[in-house]
């Protein structure tokens, strides 16, 4: 039976990664995509600022999938457990179309924060910056050479995709420093900003001037024809985590990008030439894009 520490709430959550959709075979190696499915969910309760303690994992897998592919995917699950300090305890394999990882994550938390509690005058702050995990697929994908040139400079950039870093630390430190709502960035900060928003009734403004971003995300964005702020705006897999964070609240290795406001009906971003919807810019799992 698997039991809390005493004090202490039990937190689950459940993602899944489809081959396609989430990792391919042309742009990562099976060790990441098993990586990936544990870091995906081990994001979400950093963002419940729960310690992760337990895993299990579903896997489906075409008839044609190769034996060693599999056991490179487990080899990646395990090199993502031990960074973590997380035990893989149970699971299941069946036959299917697609090759997918469904992995539920439990762990625990002294004071779990939820999506709805941001309140007017609260400040919008991330973990980390962002548009790396969107510029390095943009730059795998391109298969130009001044890409691949650039991934050598930056090689943050295809780590980002491949092999997420969940912010399991910081999750519990901002809720130490008072967070009233949280959530990760894996659609995006447009979009993930507008789930806090709405889950707590109220407005929220991001300001494009403050939106950090990641080292190797400009010089990208130039490179593909791309805007900068869109890669960090509406990429995703950022996996970094967006909280509401009170005005006094003092915690250092956050970045503010924006605060909450009291009427729900604006959700913004400031731009240059003033307010634009923040509505339309995040990542779409059912379009596949923003």
């Amino acid at each position: 039976m698997l039991l809390p520490t005493p004090g202490h709430r039990l937190v689950v959550t459940t993602d899944v990664l489809v081959e396609g959709l989430d990792f391919t075979a042309e742009l990562s190696e099976p060790e990441d995509w098993g990586w990936k499915a544990v870091a995906a969910n081990l994001s979400d309760l950093a963002a419940m600022a729960a310690e992760a303690r337990w895993l299990v994992l579903a896997l489906t897998v075409p008839e044609a999938t190769p034996v060693p592919t599999l056991e490179r995917v487990y080899a990646g699950v395990g090199e993502a457990c031990r960074a973590y300090g997380v035990t893989l305890v149970g699971g299941d394999v069946s036959a299917g179309p697609a090759l997918s990882l469904a992995v539920t994550a439990l762990g625990e938390a002294e004071r779990p924060v939820l999506r709805s509690g941001a309140r007017p005058g609260d400040r919008l702050a991330v973990s980390g910056p962002l548009g790396a995990a969107a510029a390095g697929l943009a730059l795998l994908r391109s298969g130009d050479p001044a890409a691949a040139e650039l991934l050598g400079r930056f090689p943050a950039l295809a780590a980002a995709h491949r092999r997420p870093q969940p912010a399991l630390a910081m999750g519990v430190a901002l809720a130490r420093a008072g967070a009233t709502a949280m959530i990760d960035l894996s659609d995006g900060l447009a979009g993930d900003a507008l789930h806090l928003a709405e889950s707590s009734g109220v407005g929220v403004e991001v300001h494009d001037a403050t939106v950090p971003l990641a080292p190797g995300v400009t010089e990208a964005a130039a490179l593909l024809g791309l805007d900068p702020l869109a890669l960090a705006l509406g990429g995703g897999e950022d996996f970094v985590l967006a909280a509401a964070l009170p005005r006094a609240a003092d915690l250092g290795g956050v970045l503010d990008c924006g605060r909450f406001t009291a009427d729900p009906a604006t959700r913004v971003r400031m731009t240059r030439s003033g307010p634009q919807p923040l509505a339309g810019l995040s990542y779409d799992h059912f379009r596949g894009e923003g």
